[in-house]
């Protein structure tokens, strides 16, 4: 894991790469966001161009399939009406017809369609023989459009110079050879005599005047009663439907379309991708399952996609009889365009609008970055002061009156506020450490003084006692002269008793001050239990400042340096005040010892006082009871050892409670010593 020199740096790198993350997230799900509405709008626009792209290639076809029907009605309709004039003029099962004419207004009337609608070719009529009337009576008047044999069949044609010239229909009129395009030579008509209905037969090419031109027939059969007594027709030429296409299709996409319409049998009546298409198969430039398509027919509209290409098929009916197919058919490349280059407008949009996100993001974490930057220089302050803090009282004079500055409720201000707590507290401890310290200095400095003087005194007394013995031993061997120093042994004995007396009230201070050793023993005991208890708090404190150095790591070392040390420093606390309190306890316990001895010398020492009284009797019954004297003097020597013995035990007590105290008093200073490393508030302890 990656440490920090600085919380600075740490809350800033963290904090600035959640930022960059969330800037990041916010970024690709704009990114996202903005793809799906793209997709989902170019799904939508997509769906309503292709509902525009039908209804316009509807509108479209049905425009052009209305206007060629309507033309190739009219030429169907001129048709029907030569037919029904025709049938009008023929003779009925009565021989009489509805209207009486003569051929040659007959054949007028058929050379005035022709001058009448100038976009026919022309226009014929062939009747059954001698169906109009006797064909025999009319033979070899073929230039008045009549068959060899007189059969009425003119067919009135427009030349070259736009006259209109007749000739006879031909022998081909009943011809059932089958041309290039399947279609019979007499189709004409054949298909109204097998039918009795109008026919409209599929286009074929055929030369006009030198010029080879797309050309169908509309006939019409001449009915009498049901009966059929000839065929009405006329042809037109197709060329106007390419031309018709060829403009259309410009202004579908700009040309880049193509339209074609295909008869029943399959031929191409016009084809806008084509100028020499017309008349030809539809195989030849369409696949064959489109040609098929189109052959087949159908009585709706078809809208259909195959590959790059999007077509549209749908019926032009001529009246009720046929159904060409017209089909239009664009490429999706074209249709597309607008929309591709929406998309593509789109895709910049979202381009830019990327761009200026992410811009706007970079920016937005430069300005979070310097924000967090200050954030971390202020939580990094207080932590700052606190590390200094704690390094001035590791490496310096172990200032504890310093304290940190608390601004605001926040963590820093939380974490100044303990530190000040602890060093508070640490003061108070070290205070009271002090205290204790010089309080136990002056204890064993008084405890020492009262040894000494107890051992001078103790000293003084041994002297006297052995003083004692010797006088008792002269006495011993003098008894004999008792009588005549009566007074003189009187006044020994008053001085012995007086001696004794003051010896009692020696012992009485002994045993005073033994008490006093001893009661003063237990305050320090207790005071010891202090230091053991401030000590061991230390300890705890210290260890836990260790603990929380080493959770901050590196910016803990120094601070994990003092609390060793503080540490360290309440070991040899602990230490010496168990050192003291073992010295106190076993001082305690020869000063009870020492305490039972002077008792037992207080004891002594008043059946000491008792025995110099009673010497002082003796001496005063020495001249009646010298036996009684000798017996007494012995006593009282056997009492003085004993009492010399008793008080050179004492004399080494109070040497060895001397020695304990000068040891306390040395623990003592060096605990004022190591305490005194630390300044602290109020006077120093000297």
């Amino acid at each position: 894991m990656m440490q920090f020199k600085s919380i600075r740096t740490f809350v800033t790198i963290t904090a600035g790469a959640c930022l960059l993350a969330v800037v990041v997230v916010l970024v690709l799900y704009s990114l996202v966001a903005m793809t799906r509405a793209q997709q989902q709008t170019a799904s939508r626009t997509e769906v309503q161009l292709n509902e525009s792209i039908e209804a316009r290639l509807q509108a479209l076809g049905r425009a052009q399939a209305s206007e060629i029907s309507v033309r190739l009605d009219k030429a169907l309709q001129t048709a029907e009406e030569l037919a029904q004039t025709n049938a009008m003029m023929a003779r009925g099962s009565d021989g009489a017809a509805e209207i009486s004419i003569d051929r040659r207004d007959m054949s007028r009337i058929v050379r005035q369609r022709v001058i009448d609608n100038p976009e026919l070719l022309d226009a014929f009529i062939g009747w059954e023989p001698s169906a109009f009337d006797n064909d025999a009576d009319h033979q070899g008047q073929t230039a008045l459009g009549y068959g060899e044999n007189g059969r009425f069949m003119p067919w009135w044609y427009r030349t070259e110079t736009g006259s209109v010239e007749v000739l006879g229909l031909g022998d081909t009129m009943e011809s059932t050879k089958a041309q290039a395009n399947g279609v019979r030579e007499g189709e004409y008509y054949l298909c109204p005599r097998e039918t009795k209905r109008a026919c409209v037969i599929d286009p074929a090419p055929y030369d006009y005047n030198g010029n080879t031109i797309l050309v169908t027939s509309f006939n019409a059969p001449i009915l009498v009663n049901g009966t059929f007594r000839g065929s009405a027709g006329v042809d037109l030429s197709l060329a106007f439907i390419q031309g018709m296409l060829v403009e259309a299709n410009q202004g579908l996409y700009n040309g880049a379309g193509s339209i074609a319409l295909v008869s029943t049998n399959g031929t191409i009546v016009g084809y806008s991708g084509n100028a020499q298409s017309p008349g030809k198969p539809a195989g030849q430039f369409f696949n064959a399952d489109t040609a098929q398509q189109l052959i087949s027919g159908s009585d709706r509209s078809i809208m259909t996609t195959a590959g790059d290409d999007l077509s549209l098929q749908l019926p032009v009916t001529i009246g009720d009889q046929a159904r060409w197919q017209l089909m239009l058919r664009v490429p999706k490349s074209a249709v597309y365009a607008d929309f591709k280059a929406l998309q593509q407008e789109l895709a910049d949009q979202q381009r830019q609008a990327l761009l200026a996100m992410t811009l706007v993001g970079i920016l937005i974490s430069a300005l979070g970055l310097g924000a967090i930057w200050m954030v971390g220089r202020r939580i990094a302050r207080p932590l700052k002061f606190l590390a200094e803090r704690m390094r001035q009282i590791a490496n310096g004079d172990g200032d504890l009156t310093q304290r940190l500055p608390v601004m605001g409720r926040d963590e820093p201000a939380q974490l100044a506020e303990a530190f000040n707590s602890f060093v508070d507290r640490m003061e108070t401890v070290l205070i009271d450490i002090r205290d204790s310290s010089h309080s136990v200095q002056l204890a064993a400095a008084e405890i020492s003084s009262g040894s000494h003087d107890l051992s001078r005194r103790t000293e003084n007394t041994a002297a006297n006692l052995e003083e004692s013995a010797a006088a008792m031993e002269q006495l011993t061997s003098t008894v004999e002269h008792s009588a005549t120093s009566t007074k003189e042994a009187n006044g020994l004995a008053h001085e012995a008793a007086s001696m004794a007396r003051g010896g009692g009230k020696q012992m009485s201070s002994v045993v005073a001050t033994m008490s006093r050793i001893r009661e003063t023993s237990g305050k320090i005991e207790s005071i010891v239990d202090v230091i053991e208890g401030i000590a061991f708090q230390t300890n705890l404190l210290a260890l836990n400042a260790s603990v929380e150095a080493a959770r901050a790591g590196e910016h803990g070392r120094g601070f994990a340096v003092v609390a060793q040390e503080v540490r360290n420093l309440a070991n040899r606390s602990a230490q010496a005040a168990t050192d003291i309190k073992t010295l106190i306890t076993t001082s305690s316990h020869e000063t009870v010892s020492g305490a039972e001895l002077v008792n037992a010398a207080s004891q002594a020492m008043g059946e000491i006082v008792e025995r110099v009284g009673r010497v002082s009797t003796v001496i005063e019954e020495l001249s009646r009871a010298t036996s009684e004297q000798s017996t007494g003097i012995g006593q009282v020597n056997q009492a003085i050892t004993q009492l010399d013995d008793m008080t050179q035990q004492n004399a080494a007590l109070v040497e060895q409670s001397a020695a304990a105290a000068e040891s306390l008093s040395q623990q003592a200073q060096r605990l004022s010593t190591t305490v005194g490393a630390f300044r602290l508030s109020g006077h120093s302890v000297s």
